[in-house]
This record gives structure tokens, C-alpha cells and sequence, in this order.
């Protein structure tokens, strides 16, 4: 039946919108309120983004087809694997609009048993794919705004004395391996990076010898090399001063290259068996030379491995990331400003260089001494007679 509204016999609807307004619908028959109710929702649903109800896995691959030209290959291999094994298995046949936080959730405990920077790898891909969701107002809130990586927290990296690095120095002469790891343990640079070394970027005959750090390698899903100019980050574009033992390390090695000026420009300094960078298994088979003379290969210090002639000479870890460290720590112990290893690690995130110089920054033995000794010293006896011509006597 109808009531009187707005000086008449209306009908009247109220009704809530997806936006939380509400509106009073009114028509002098039921039929006209309700065609106009119907004209409102419409006018609604013609508001709302097309993208609501694509599926997450056809909006996930419009996300990667946009951003893929910004990435590096090896982040483009890294996005699309997250896409392909982590996210879409689980949320892939929902449409986007449905999507809430819990279910982003479900997504990340795949990983939970896997490593922090792993989950961290995860999370950056929902991250970027539903705040640009979010941006085109699929979302009123973004879903993925508290996802937080956790995982399996790293286990602490110990950089390698003075001792231990010429154990490895002594152990790798010689070795295909060695050129890797003087540039590694004197430079600082990453894997990838030292593997797009190329000799055009190494001048050693400057009055300050240095290196710039221009390319990098990554190994994208399979063993061949991808050489690129897009790095890790904006930061890790930097050019690095060479100490004295490197520069002579590499005078020598250059001096061994047969080839003419102009081709040695374009040649590799840790070369893979061709002229090309190290495929991923030849990176692997030359870093077996090290873990071969390795008690992390099972065998005790001092046993013979294969032959008499090579024998196991390290008894302590040592990887790729332990070489970095190394060289981070030894800037850092010897009062280099952050700023500057910020700079010469080519770290992003000045937290990063942070965390590892208060880590390490009056933490050393020789700087903690004095506090303990005060701590431990003996106490005077309670009454002693203060020294002769001591004040106050």
C-alpha cells in the first residue's frame, strides 16, 4: 500500500549502495519503484572497474606484461615463477574484487618452512600485483597493505678473519675458481655482478685503479647465462677502488690473456669455457673446487681428496655471500663511514648497511676490554686507609 512521501502516495525503497551511501528509491506504483531501483544499481555496476571480476590469474598476467620491461631478466623469471607456482594454485580461479587478506595469507604459508628472504621474494610480487589493483579501485582497502614475509630466520653469517682468508687465497692459486674469488673478497661485488665483469670495465691504469660495476649475469630458470644492464637496484650502478693486492692480481692475469687490446675489452675476467660468462654449471662445477678441500664435503682437515695431491685445507664456511660479507666487515672495522659502504656494497636500502655496522660497531673484543675488566676488577675493602697525601687526608 502506498504512503505519503513528498506531499503524495509513494512507494518507497531504501537501499545501500557498494559505497555505503544510502538512497530512498520512491514511484507512485510498485512497479516504477522498483524500475528505478534497478536503474540506480545499474548505474552503479557501470561505475565499477572492469577489472573486479577478471579472475587474479588473467589480472595477474596483465600486472606482468606491464611491468616486465622495468625488470631485469632474473626478475621477470622470479615474478612469473610466484605467479605461476605460488599464487595462482591457490587464488588463481577467484576473481580479484573477492579476494581478502586471509586468503593472501594462504598464499605465503606455502613458504613458511622456506628461508625469510625467500618469503620476502613472495610477498614483494602480491604486494606490487594488489597495490596496483588497489590502484585501479578494485579494492577499497588493499588486502595485501599488512602482509608480512616471515619464514625461517637466516642463520647468522660469520665473515672470515684474516687467517681464514688466506687459507682460501693459498687454497684456490691457481684454480679456475681464484679470479672469482680475489674479485669477490676484495671488491665486494655480488655473484652476478662479478660474473658480467667485463675487462673494458677494469682500469688498472689509472692513478686510482678501479672497476665499474655495470652488468650483471643472472641464470634465469635454466643454465644459460643472460648478460644485462638492468641490476639488482639503482644503487648497485657504482664504481669500486681496487686495493693493491687486486690490482696486482689482475696486472698478472690480464698480462696472461692472449689476445689484442680491442678484444680484451670485450672478454670477461671470470670467463666460462667459452669467451662468453659462466654458465650457471660451470659457475658450479669451479666452485666444487673449493668445496671438494672443504670439511663441509665430510672429510676431516688434512685428508687427501682424489689424489695425494689435493688435500682438505678449510675448515670453515665459505660462500659466494660469506666473500661480500667479508669485504663489508673489513670496511666496517676499519671506520669507514656507513655512507661510504652503503655505497660501495651498492646497497638500496640504507637499513641494510645499518644493521650490519651496529652488528658489528664496538662489538669487537678490543672495544668491549675496558667495560669488562671494570666489571670484574677487585672491589677495595670496605675502610681501607686512603694512600698518603691522597686529598682529604
Amino acid at each position: 500500500m502506498a504512503k505519503s512521501y513528498k506531499g503524495g502516495q509513494y512507494h518507497r525503497k531504501r537501499w545501500t549502495a557498494p559505497d555505503g551511501s544510502v538512497h530512498d528509491v520512491y514511484g507512485k506504483t510498485i512497479a516504477e519503484r522498483d524500475e528505478k531501483l534497478e536503474a540506480l544499481k545499474a548505474s552503479y555496476t557501470a561505475q565499477e572497474p572492469a577489472d573486479a571480476h577478471v579472475f587474479v590469474y588473467e589480472y595477474a598476467a596483465k600486472w606482468y606484461a606491464l611491468r616486465a620491461p622495468h625488470w631485469s631478466e632474473d626478475m621477470r623469471y622470479a615474478h612469473r615463477y610466484n605467479i605461476n607456482h605460488w599464487i595462482c594454485p591457490v587464488i588463481g580461479q577467484m576473481e580479484m574484487a573477492e579476494v581478502k587478506a586471509s586468503d593472501l595469507q594462504k598464499v605465503m604459508s606455502q613458504v613458511a618452512d622456506k628461508s625469510r628472504s625467500y618469503n620476502k621474494r613472495l610477498s614483494s610480487t602480491i604486494k606490487q600485483l594488489f597495490a596496483m589493483a588497489y590502484d585501479d579501485k578494485i579494492f577499497d582497502r588493499d588486502p595485501a597493505a599488512k602482509l608480512k614475509p616471515e619464514g625461517v630466520k637466516p642463520v647468522p653469517k660469520d665473515a672470515l678473519d684474516e687467517d681464514e682468508q688466506q687459507i682460501l687465497l693459498d687454497t684456490v692459486r691457481g684454480l679456475p675458481i681464484e679470479p672469482f674469488v680475489m674479485l669477490a673478497l676484495y671488491t665486494g661485488l655480488r655473484r652476478e655482478e662479478v660474473c658480467g665483469l667485463r675487462w673494458r670495465c677494469v682500469h688498472l691504469d689509472t692513478a686510482t685503479p678501479h672497476l665499474d660495476v655495470r652488468r650483471a649475469v643472472s641464470w634465469p630458470g635454466n643454465n644459460k647465462p643472460v648478460e644485462e644492464d638492468l641490476l639488482k637496484s639503482d644503487a648497485a650502478w657504482r664504481t669500486i677502488p681496487l686495493p693493491a693486492p687486486l690490482v696486482a692480481y689482475l696486472r698478472q692475469l690480464r698480462a696472461g690473456i692472449d689476445a689484442t687490446p680491442e678484444q680484451l675489452r670485450g672478454m670477461y675476467v671470470f670467463r666460462g669455457s667459452a669467451e662468453g660468462p659462466a654458465s650457471y654449471s660451470a659457475f658450479t662445477r669451479r666452485w666444487e673446487a673449493i668445496t671438494v678441500r672443504s670439511t663441509a664435503s665430510g672429510r676431516e682437515l688434512g685428508e687427501s681428496v682424489r689424489n695425494h695431491k689435493i688435500r682438505v685445507t678449510i675448515d670453515f664456511v665459505v660462500t659466494p655471500h660469506v666473500l661480500r660479507y667479508t669485504y663489508c666487515t673489513r670496511l666496517i672495522l676499519a671506520k669507514v663511514p656507513i655512507n661510504r659502504v652503503q655505497y660501495l656494497m651498492g646497497h638500496d636500502d640504507p637499513q641494510t648497511t645499518l644493521a650490519i655496522y651496529t652488528r658489528l660497531l664496538g662489538h669487537q673484543p678490543e672495544d668491549l676490554i675496558d667495560d669488562v675488566e671494570a666489571a670484574f676488577a677487585p672491589k677495595k675493602p670496605a675502610g681501607e686507609t686512603p694512600p698518603e697525601g691522597a686529598a682529604g687526608a
